[in-house]
């Protein structure tokens, strides 16, 4: 049982990082040197819903590993 809950925190800490490189990859691709660049531009702009499908996936896996225990 313990390895199961370590495994799962594991995993969600995994995304904690996921979105955080995240974040900083917008925050690299704003620069100057990408700001004209238009791939920057959408990319930079579909962080932010990446990163809420990602939040909300890693919910329904907490509630789920929630119900199990």
């Amino acid at each position: 049982m313990l390895n199961t809950q370590m495994g799962n925190e594991v995993k969600l800490i995994l995304v904690a990082i996921v979105c955080a490189l995240l974040l900083i990859i917008g925050h690299v691709l704003l620069a100057k040197a990408f700001a004209d660049m238009a791939w920057a531009e959408y990319t930079t702009a579909a962080i932010p819903f990446v990163m809420l499908a990602i939040c909300g996936v890693a919910i329904k896996f907490a509630a789920s590993q929630d119900i199990d225990s």
